[in-house]
């Protein structure tokens, strides 16, 4: 009896030793988890205030160039200062989407800082030949002028209130989508939720350039199958949120966020969440297509490599009913990847028919997306590109001789009117450097020159 009492003692303590093992191992287990957690919180924060921080310079300077660009009397000088405000607009228009506030809340902004970049660009290239600007065109850029002081003062107003802590980044990716809609959400954010005000009455400008608003409003191409209801929409949401989760559908909260329109695509828009994970999605009435996609989660460091990110995009296309998209360039910023693809069809590229995708390069699941190009300009009709009129050979042979070609394709390029030229693509280098070279394949003329940036960081054109 006393033997047997022993051992009931001894598998007793056993038992409560295992016992204290197992809550040890698992108190241990969730403080790890609660350290992993708050550490990839702060990277996520820390990124986010790198991009806000990035966006708010590259404003402010071009806000800069603008003004020199309106003190000077020398079309050169001028050239340079619109070409600098057109690539500092395009790069803060790229940080603000990389950002995740609703569209509803900087969707006027970012439609400033597009056309701000197109009519600079657009304006330098004519300086460079001598071309002056005329009355209403220096109105036009000191109006652009003065919208950017607005805008700079804004984001240093936003700047302050983050670095005071009156609320982080991850306050604003959970509560963006609801800012509208609470009194009290938009007293506790009022430098946010009036960001956009002087963006109110922001005119219709009339110039030539391919995102003026009198050309974004032709009907779009590349919407395709019946209108669909608010509830067909949403499922359609869910499911893809669900996909790019690894959930189920039934485990994924949603939210109506009432509706958008973007040069004539009509979007519901919904606000998802599943775990750490919340995104904003706009989706098309018209077939249920996917307009565009932000999606916040925790990150951990970067595992992919830049090929890796692109082919994950591409997947992620077909996925979603986006075939034979090729990429062309990409930037690589903070642990993502931003690809931009463009639609392929017996051998040419199709520039205007362009999407953008974000891929997070620690497991290369998206979380960002922006089909604008794709859907308004998308079309498989027979000819929309007309034969060649020239040979290739006869295309290379207008290039200058100080040029070494490497590689030729056939594209089709958007032009100054909103419309699209059909072109043969020469990249060459000259003197070392990189450029691609575009002649016209129905008059032979030379209509673009640009320049390729390659860094670890990506590939851009300028």
């Amino acid at each position: 009896m006393e033997k047997s009492n022993k051992n009931i003692s001894v598998s007793h303590i056993v038992a409560a030793v295992l016992i204290c093992f197992t809550l040890i191992g698992l108190a241990v287990y969730g403080v790890y988890n609660n350290i992993r957690a708050e550490r990839a919180e702060r990277v996520l924060e820390n990124q986010y205030h790198r991009t806000f921080t990035d966006l708010a310079d590259y404003v402010s300077s071009a806000e800069n160039y603008l003004l020199k660009a309106l003190s000077t009397s020398t079309p050169g000088t001028m050239s340079a200062m619109l070409e600098e405000a057109s690539k500092c607009s395009a790069q803060a228009e790229s940080c603000l989407a990389s950002l995740p506030i609703d569209q509803r809340l900087v969707g006027k902004i970012s439609g400033y800082l597009v056309q701000l970049g197109d009519i600079a660009k657009t304006w330098s290239r004519r300086a460079v030949n001598g071309g002056a600007l005329n009355a209403d065109e220096y109105e036009t850029l000191a109006d652009l002028y003065g919208y950017a002081q607005d805008l700079s003062g804004g984001l240093y107003t936003l700047a302050d209130d983050l670095s005071q802590k009156s609320y982080s980044w991850a306050n604003i990716s959970a509560d963006s989508s609801k800012i509208l809609d609470s009194s009290s959400l938009q007293s506790k954010y009022s430098t946010l939720s009036t960001l956009s005000d002087p963006f109110s009455e922001y005119p219709t400008l009339i110039y030539d350039g391919p995102f003026s608003e009198h050309m974004t409003s032709i009907e779009p191409k590349g919407l395709a199958g019946a209108p669909l209801s608010l509830e067909a929409c949403r499922e359609k949401a869910v499911q893809l949120f669900a996909q790019i989760c690894g959930c189920q559908a039934g485990e994924v909260e949603s939210q109506d966020c009432g509706e958008n329109s973007y040069h004539n695509i009509d979007t519901f828009c919904f606000t998802l969440s599943y775990g750490n994970a919340s995104a904003h999605l706009d989706v098309t009435k018209t077939g249920g297509l996917l307009y565009s996609l932000i999606l916040s989660r925790p990150s951990e460091s970067a595992n992919l490599s830049a090929e890796q990110g692109i082919e994950a995009g591409r997947s992620f296309l077909q996925s979603i009913g986006l075939d034979s998209m090729t990429a062309s360039y990409y930037t690589i910023e903070n642990g993502y990847i931003t690809v931009n693809y463009s639609y392929e069809k017996d051998g040419i590229l199709y520039y205007p028919d362009m999407v953008k995708v974000k891929i997070a390069l620690d497991n290369g699941s998206p979380v960002g997306f922006e089909g604008h190009g794709y859907l308004a300009c998308h079309s498989t009709e027979a000819g929309r590109v007309k034969p060649a009129s020239i040979s290739a050979a006869d295309a290379r042979a207008v290039l200058s001789p100080n040029l070494t070609v490497e590689s030729m394709r056939e594209v089709v390029v958007p032009n100054e009117y909103g419309g699209e030229y059909h072109a043969y693509e020469f990249k060459c280098t000259a003197l070392g450097r990189p450029v691609l070279v575009y002649i016209d394949a129905d008059t032979g003329a030379e209509r673009d020159v640009l320049l390729i940036l390659e860094s670890e960081n990506g590939i851009l054109t300028v």
